[in-house]
């Protein structure tokens, strides 16, 4: 149980240092393979037409997309009990 502490602690120390992305969207923790990220919100909004898509693509890596922890693949992420 203590680790699942320590892993809160460390999701809420990566977003309260860095709560909004440069564009002023709000940053958000996202769990993709093995690793939660602290990412801009607008990364995970699906793009809306070919412009927005191509958009995207050129400004991406001026948004936040930062590593917070990794997680072993094969242990599931702690409960919320």
């Amino acid at each position: 149980m203590n680790d699942n502490y320590r892993l809160i602690d460390l999701i809420e120390s990566a977003n309260d240092r860095l709560p909004f992305c440069e564009c002023g969207r709000p940053t958000e923790p996202v769990y993709r393979d093995g690793v939660i990220w602290l990412e801009c919100s607008s990364l995970r909004e699906p793009p809306t037409n070919r412009m927005a898509r191509i958009l995207r693509t050129i400004s991406s890596g001026a948004h936040v997309h930062l590593p917070i922890v990794d997680l072993p693949q094969d242990e599931p992420l702690p409960s919320a009990a």
